[in-house]
């Protein structure tokens, strides 16, 4: 009897430290995942940058002032140098002076640089990744990773929180980037959130399946309250990024000249452009 007692308490220690082991394992290979991520938050910050992009975004339910994008986008950042271009739209920007060209209406407006372009950059490339702290992250994500083949692995941020009322996790990121290099390849964000509508798009939706359990009718102060859970939806496919390109596609003399007079004109190729300044 003693010898089976003492069987069964190795196989007991046996058990509880294996167990510890992996939830260490666990643990440690969470904390990789995070200080990965954190690294994708840092490929953008070499300079010169070159970049091209296909950008997506939606907003579902799609009703009247939810803007859908779907453009290719080319952005070079050259620390002094700002280059923009997507829809026949191009956004120069230097230290003094930024220009906006409109091909299609054949327009360039000019504006006293205020720092604002580059740090709307800043800004913009900071979606790609939220805060990066690790200590952060682990409060508002859980992480996973896994490997997309031909080099490629893929990092799944999802929050710890749900919308209020619902199931639905409040936001989702992946990002599907180089093994070796960090480079990003896609990206893919959804964040969700309560929205009223009124009754008629509330009966609407709610005959439609992709909204199951994404509506909530509740009544506040003895009026009737619908609501729907919102998903912005965000979608990018990397199909370059170079950091050698020395210099942007575009210069400022390369779209306007200034004259003796101190006035703007369109440089050549650009002559038949109304060319605007705006000294605010």
């Amino acid at each position: 009897m003693n010898r089976i007692i003492i069987i069964l308490m190795a196989i007991m220690l046996l058990i509880t430290a294996t167990a510890h082991a992996q939830r260490r394992k666990k643990n440690d290979d969470t904390l990789t995942v995070y200080r990965e991520f954190a690294t994708l938050g840092r490929w953008y910050l070499q300079q010169p940058l070159q970049v091209n992009v296909h950008f997506g975004y939606r907003c579902t339910p799609a009703y009247a002032g939810n803007d859908s994008v779907d453009t290719d986008m080319q952005l070079y950042y050259g620390g002094n140098d700002f280059y923009m271009q997507a829809e026949g739209m191009e956004q120069i920007v230097n230290d003094s002076v930024v220009v906006m060209v409109n091909n299609e209406t054949r327009m360039i407006n000019l504006f006293p640089n205020d720092g604002q372009a580059f740090k709307k950059f800043h800004e913009t490339m900071a979606l790609f990744v939220p805060d990066s702290s690790l200590q952060k992250l682990a409060q508002l994500y859980v992480a996973n990773r896994n490997d997309e083949g031909q080099g490629a692995r893929r990092i799944i941020l999802q929050s710890r929180t749900s919308v209020t009322g619902t199931d639905h996790l409040k936001e989702i990121i992946s990002i599907t980037y180089d093994a070796t290099t960090h480079r990003p390849l896609a990206y893919h964000h959804i964040t969700r959130s309560l929205a009223p509508v009124d009754s008629l798009v509330y009966s609407r939706l709610a005959e439609n399946s992709a909204y199951n359990g994404r509506l909530i009718s509740t009544k506040v102060n003895h009026h009737n309250l619908f609501l729907v859970v919102k998903e912005k939806i965000t979608d990018c496919r990397f199909t370059n990024i170079s950091h050698g390109i020395q210099g942007p596609p575009a210069r400022e003399h390369d779209r306007v000249l200034r004259g003796e007079n101190g006035e703007y004109g369109g440089a050549k190729g650009f002559e038949n452009y109304l060319v605007t300044t705006n000294n605010q």
